[in-house]
């Protein structure tokens, strides 16, 4: 009974779903029922974490290939509460801003279901369990996308569903190339596969780029990240945890998987992949932040700002040293609260004036000095000025690079960090110092306002006071590396 508890992170979310499909609620029963589900997840998960710690369940084995296996380990834990934490803040902010989208039982339907196949993805134990959950995440995301029901969100929900099933077929060639050599697929970590020969050299090869490739979709690596600033229609809510934590940061974590808990650094490094994918890392961190230049568009313009930030993980996965590996995992969790504050800012401004692009905002943040002033918080910490949190996981990504002794990695980190201030302090710019209508303007109601103060209230102390969590991804790194 001991090991079918850790699984209730992963079930309660389902039930809420099923029972918000079913039962109609009217707003605030609906509201009550909502925002007393994700507390209670967010409980459960905390409890379980305290009273049976790293823990592991086989749900339902076949073979060796199709085992459902969950585990929970340090990396879980730190994804699972990132998601359940973002998810909470995300749940009230959705409760005001969704009335003016509508569909509202819907909206809650898939935003439940999705946080239960988000915790399964963290509480993954093996690939064939994770590429399951992986799976349905493109499932549960897809009407998310397409809510509107615009010809645009049809249009970018399509789009969205080729390039995850592109994706998952990558994935799935790459497992089943692994799965031929090593006839096992659980994590472990440092990795788990046998000594590199030349009979199975080449399979390392094709499999690893292949599942590195189709986790890529999802972390929007470029070629394959068009799919995300089209998926800018959907809703803010929705487009804040496809930015900050569902889907690209699930791409993330695969990867992470994959590569320290199947792999393991020294196979990698021996197969020279690694630096093949650097490359595409390195066009995703530049390129991402040159097309968020030419948005005047403020969804689409942190859209393309996300590909960049996501490189900078993706690059701290594959320098393979512990310095890195921690920037990354640190990067991870601040990129995430810093994205969705400054899309719930978006998310304030559009709801209050319909403004949605860059020069229709001048003169705002009089107006609006609460979230412009987040806003502008957000930014200096993304663009990674100190003592901000984004300065904090840079700095260890920056001393991954010069651990590998290649000074090229930090120069781009520099790069993009100026790239970044010129396309994000523009936006601040605009809101303070720039003359704008003589309309009146509020701010957005408390329930969108809290959420965006409390988040912007842990990325200062994230900045400030971020040694317990430097610590935490420290033992991650050393545990795999």
């Amino acid at each position: 009974m001991k090991n079918f508890t850790i699984i209730i992170p992963i079930l309660f979310p389902f039930i809420l779903a099923i029972i918000m499909a079913t039962i109609k609620l009217d707003e605030k029963k609906r509201n009550i029922f909502v925002s007393i589900g994700v507390i209670l997840n967010l409980i459960f998960l905390v409890t379980v974490f305290y009273m049976f710690g790293q823990s592991t369940l086989h749900l339902l084995k076949i073979n060796e290939f199709l085992d459902i296996y969950f585990k929970i380990d340090k990396l879980s834990i730190l994804f699972s509460l990132l998601v359940a934490i973002l998810w909470i803040f995300t749940a009230f902010y959705a409760m005001e801003y969704m009335k003016h989208e509508g569909k509202e039982r819907r909206f809650y339907t898939f935003f439940l279901a999705t946080l239960g196949v988000t915790m399964g993805i963290a509480f993954s134990g093996n690939l064939i369990t994770l590429y399951a959950f992986y799976e349905f995440l493109t499932l549960s995301t897809f009407p998310l996308v397409i809510h509107t029901g615009s010809k645009q969100a049809l249009k970018s929900g399509k789009k969205y569903l080729i390039y995850s099933f592109i994706g998952a077929t990558m994935v799935l060639l790459g497992m089943v190339l692994l799965f031929s050599v090593t006839k096992n697929t659980t994590f472990n970590a440092r990795g788990i596969l046998p000594a590199l020969t030349n009979d199975n050299r080449n399979r390392y090869i094709v499999s690893y780029i292949a599942m590195f490739l189709g986790f890529g979709v999802k972390a929007a690596l470029v070629p394959f990240h068009s799919w995300l600033p089209a998926a800018m229609v959907a809703p803010t809510p929705v487009s804040a945890l496809l930015h900050a934590v569902a889907v690209v940061k699930s791409g993330i974590f695969a990867i992470m998987r994959m590569s320290y808990f199947i792999f393991g650094t020294e196979i990698i490094k021996a197969l020279h992949v690694n630096i093949f994918l650097s490359i595409l890392i390195v066009i995703s961190i530049l390129l991402g932040s040159f097309l968020a230049l030419h948005q005047e568009n403020l969804k689409k313009r942190l859209a393309y700002s996300t590909i960049s930030q996501l490189g900078y993980v993706l690059l701290g996965v594959v320098l393979l040293n512990k310095d890195a590996f921690a920037g990354s995992l640190l990067h991870l969790i601040n990129h995430a609260v810093i994205k969705i504050v400054l899309f719930f800012c978006v998310g304030a401004i559009m709801y209050t004036t319909g403004k949605t692009d860059i020069s229709q905002i001048r003169g705002i943040g009089k107006q609006m000095p609460i979230t412009m002033g987040c806003f502008g918080i957000a930014a200096i910490s993304l663009i990674g000025i100190p003592p901000s949190n984004g300065f904090v996981s840079k700095w260890y990504l920056a001393q991954g690079g010069l651990t590998e002794g290649k000074m090229i990695f930090p120069a781009i980190l520099l790069i993009s960090a100026l790239l970044t201030a010129l396309y994000l302090l523009p936006i601040v710019t605009e809101a303070f110092f720039k003359k704008g209508e003589d309309t009146v303007v509020k701010e957005a109601p408390m329930k969108m306002l809290i959420p965006i103060v409390m988040i912007t209230i842990i990325i200062v102390l994230l900045g400030i006071f971020p040694n317990m969590l430097i610590t935490f991804v420290q033992k991650i790194a050393s545990e795999v590396i």
